[in-house]
């Protein structure tokens, strides 16, 4: 087996700030399980719902839950060395106009000093608004979407071709590693990988319970399926990743 350090591109690790971990010690714990898992680079996703307050109010309390959890690390005996790096970024839930945000709200938002945004889209059939407002953000605001668990909106797609479209403009896809856990649903997931609708894969963990980091499954699968350029970029670091 192909031995890389992998980059979990969705995750719900930091403590308190939404339906993610509880506290500092679970998040250090699920940290430590990605660590065994030959994650060297996680990149921190909590919720971000426009209808619960402002992209400001969101960044603070994601500024103030990070400095939580690197003061818990720094007081581990090896200061969290063998831990992961932590990206903050944010799982912005889709709505209409947040192509409209403010130029520092979406960079507030995006991956890192990146201009990639993660988006969770709706689950139900996308109108024509949402290629509409993908493609505000990716042409006239500079912003790469990044669609988060594209598992569970891919039959939400009522257009194809635009969709396409979009990714050849420089739309990227996150798939979940848990589409790799059973037949059917890494079958699918194989499918839109070949098919190039798939760029990114990040575990989605929120706990140390039923959504436990596991990244590992999804990694022996792809290595099976992909020659070893392509497992890389499925699990490539934010800095190697092309920004249009």
């Amino acid at each position: 087996m192909l031995k890389i350090r992998l980059t979990d591109w969705h995750t719900h690790i930091l403590p308190a700030v939404d339906d993610g971990s509880k506290d500092p010690d679970e998040s250090i714990a699920m940290l430590s399980a990605l660590a065994k898992q030959s994650v060297a680079e996680v990149v921190l996703t909590p919720h971000f719902y426009a209808q619960l307050g402002s992209p400001s109010r969101f960044i603070e309390r994601r500024k103030r839950a990070s400095l939580v959890l690197e003061s818990a690390i720094e007081k581990l005996p090896d200061a969290g060395l063998e831990l992961p790096a932590r990206i903050l970024g944010a799982e912005v839930n889709y709505f209409d106009e947040l192509w409209q945000l403010g130029e520092e709200e979406l960079e507030g938002l995006c991956i890192g000093s990146t201009n990639i945004l993660m988006v969770e889209m709706p689950e139900d059939s996308w109108s024509l608004r949402v290629y509409d407002s993908l493609e505000k953000l990716l042409y006239q605001r500079r912003v790469v979407p990044l669609i988060a668990h594209v598992d569970r909106c891919m039959h939400a797609i009522t257009d194809s071709r635009a969709f396409e479209d979009l990714i050849e403009g420089g739309l990227l896809v996150q798939l979940n590693a848990s589409a790799f856990e059973n037949l059917r649903s890494r079958r699918k997931a194989t499918r839109w990988m070949r098919d190039g609708l798939v760029h990114r894969i990040g575990s989605d963990c929120h706990n140390m319970g039923m959504r436990r980091p596991n990244i590992a499954t999804a990694l022996q699968a792809v290595q099976k399926s992909f020659d070893e350029q392509e497992v890389r970029q499925y699990f490539a670091p934010v800095s190697a990743t092309t920004q249009t």
